[in-house]
């Protein structure tokens, strides 16, 4: 299947971010980049907060896919302990650059935020678990710790080391709390 144009531009611009980082996405290096002249890249996105509001749309989309991908199933039809098998195995893969910088971005956006908590609201576990059921809580922070850990660790986890985490964590998903 053919990439739109808006969509190269979405890819283009994250790769920017990815190697240079969010202050160097602008209209000049995005049209260089994209090969599009800056008039075209206006077309599509009429300001720098529009393309940032398109880009985390786009990756939002991404993510939920993966994830129901990853449950094997819609949404609706998984129980927590489904959705946290899911959300582990999906934000348990490395992060790239750009995806850290677009998180911690829409951290800070309003506008943002909005698009990942519809996304992502639905497949964390009810914040009331930290309290009532405080193991299972912690495996969705282990897949957070595994999203950023080759970032901000002095070393990236070899495959067979990432999966021997995963599996760990995934066990933990299933067994009852001790009384």
């Amino acid at each position: 299947m053919r990439t739109s144009k808006k969509e190269h531009l979405l890819l283009t611009a994250i790769g920017i971010v990815d190697k240079h980082g969010l202050e160097a996405l602008t209209y000049e290096s995005l049209a260089e980049a994209s090969g599009l002249s800056k008039s075209g890249l206006i077309y599509h996105f009429p300001s720098r907060h529009a393309l940032l509001l398109e880009i985390n749309r786009y990756l939002a989309a991404q993510w939920e896919a993966q994830l129901t991908a990853a449950a094997g199933a819609p949404i609706e039809e998984l129980d927590d302990a489904a959705r946290a098998r899911a959300a582990v195995r999906v934000c348990s893969s490395n992060a790239t650059r750009a995806d850290l910088l677009f998180a911690l971005d829409a951290s800070r956006e309003p506008e943002f935020n909005e698009i990942w908590e519809k996304v992502l609201g639905d497949w964390q576990l009810p914040r009331a678990m930290i309290l009532t059921d405080p193991r299972r809580y912690l495996v969705h922070l282990i897949g957070d710790g595994l999203w950023v850990h080759d970032h901000i660790n002095g070393f990236a986890l070899t495959e067979k080391e990432r999966q021997s985490l995963i599996a760990a964590a995934l066990t933990l998903i299933d067994e009852k709390p001790s009384a």
